[in-house]
């Protein structure tokens, strides 16, 4: 469902610009915009993830449309904001390991390139799927920009990069793919 809506924003607005109509930045608002973005998350783990599931203090660096040196690329497209790239730092302590299935609330909170926010409140989980293994937060904007909006949030990395799962150190460190979309309710 959430691929259809993306799928819809993205026709809407290729069928916008197939028609000639010229999108000016307007100053972010509250709510009634649209952003979905790309970018990468490094994250790192101490102690690093095994096969046992311990408290494990978990730091990323998340950056949407920002390059870097675990941001290679990215993209942002919004509407009803002016906002092109986003960065997030969060530090938690949680219960995870390299296979456990993880289910955790929480709030995050984006800055935008625009001077604007956005917090939302999320529950994540996490699922091995094919070779990849995905976390994936929804919530609601609780504050700043996209008020009242939807998030979906993956982060998704390579089952290789869990190569480390079975040392004495474990996966100390993981970039995770990012794709960021808040839509309208």
């Amino acid at each position: 469902m959430i691929g259809s809506k993306r799928l819809t924003v993205w026709a809407g607005l290729a069928a916008l610009a197939l028609a000639g109509v010229t999108l000016t930045a307007t100053p972010a608002r509250a709510a009634g915009g649209t952003i979905s973005c790309t970018g990468w998350s490094y994250t790192t783990y101490s102690p690093g993830l095994t096969s046992t599931v311990r408290p494990t203090t978990v730091t990323v660096a998340g950056r949407l449309n920002v390059v870097g040196p675990h941001s290679p690329t990215g993209s942002c497209l919004a509407l009803g904001s002016s906002a092109t790239s986003g960065t997030r730092d969060v530090t938690a302590l949680l219960d995870v390991s390299c296979n456990a299935i993880l289910t955790e609330t929480g709030t995050e909170t984006i800055i935008w390139d625009d001077g604007q926010s956005t917090s939302f409140t999320f529950t994540a989980t996490a699922a091995h799927i094919a070779s990849d293994t995905v976390l994936t937060e929804t919530g609601t904007v609780t504050s700043g920009e996209f008020l009242g909006e939807k998030v979906v949030e993956t982060f998704t990395a390579a089952n290789l990069a869990f190569a480390d799962c079975a040392t004495d150190t474990g996966v100390t460190s993981l970039d995770y793919a990012t794709v960021l979309t808040i839509l309208p309710l």
